[in-house]
């Protein structure tokens, strides 16, 4: 198939309301597979999946490329399609969660935005003990993965999926205590984690080699990349060059884990008054 694009004289916005009104996810043992962009090659919707896909992603993008929408998509995304005994949330910001403040009360927002690194150390920390404890759950219930437990009749307890996103995170790699514990924790987490239900989102402007350890690199297998400010940025976040030709507001490169091919697309736009009813609905529910 040849896809030919043609630029329009005034590039048009995409809502999120737009795309989400054909999303139609199965949620009835919780979501996992999180609306993120449009396709640029047929106009499909493009999902971001820690179960399908690799279990922990990398996303990257310079000023104005919409890193922080993208952000916003994926819990809102998570939020709107997961009860909190489906899904929690482990947000940490760097940046004091400025911006974040419209997801104060989120019921899946586990202890709030965290911006001390002392206390995220310590939750990324905790991951760990949650994760083995995770394991000794599937074993008494003689099944493999979260998945499979959940659907069980009777288990003698049931998980909820819980994502850990990271924005960021370079501002605090530059701190060698820092760098030490995140390269150790997400090492230990591995491949283990998907079957524990657990998936780290890390974002951060410039992910650069500096800030960016090769195994933390390895391990984030998903790419979600904007538009990114030089060549070698895009060659670490993406793993070729490319991504700094990206249009920015959203224009998206996406490499997925058991995806050939890299899919680019465009993050629709999360306007602050949808985002502010969605999240009074969700309190409202819990």
């Amino acid at each position: 198939m040849v896809a030919i694009a043609i630029a329009r004289p005034k590039r048009r916005v995409l809502h999120l309301p737009q795309v989400w009104i054909g999303w139609n996810p199965d949620c009835s043992r919780g979501n996992h597979d999180v609306l993120i962009a449009v396709k640029e090659e047929d106009s499909g919707p493009l999902f971001l999946s820690p179960k399908s896909n690799a279990p922990h992603t990398l996303i990257a993008g310079s000023t104005g490329s919409g890193k922080s929408v993208l952000m916003q998509n994926i819990i809102l995304g998570i939020a709107c399609t997961n009860t909190t005994e489906q899904a929690r949330i482990v947000l940490i910001d760097p940046k004091l969660g400025v911006d974040y403040f419209a997801f104060e009360g989120l019921p899946h927002l586990q202890g709030g935005v965290i911006d001390a690194q002392d206390k995220a150390i310590a939750t990324l920390s905790e991951l760990v003990g949650e994760m083995n404890r995770r394991y000794a759950v599937l074993k008494e219930n003689k099944v493999s993965n979260i998945f499979d437990l959940n659907k069980k009749p009777n288990p003698t307890e049931r998980l909820p999926f819980l994502w850990v996103i990271h924005d960021e995170f370079a501002e605090w790699m530059m701190t060698p205590e820092y760098a030490d514990a995140v390269s150790d924790i997400v090492g230990r987490l591995g491949v283990k984690a998907r079957a524990a239900g657990i998936s780290l989102v890390f974002a951060a402007q410039r992910p650069d080699a500096n800030v960016m350890p090769m195994q933390l690199r390895a391990n984030l297998g998903n790419r979600l990349v904007l538009r990114v400010d030089g060549e070698g940025t895009s060659e670490i976040a993406l793993g070729e060059k490319g991504a700094e030709r990206l249009l920015g507001k959203g224009h998206l490169a996406a490499k997925l884990e058991g995806e050939p091919e890299i899919i680019y697309g465009q993050v629709p736009f999360v306007s602050s008054d949808f985002l502010a009813q969605a999240v009074a609905l969700l309190k409202e529910d819990d």
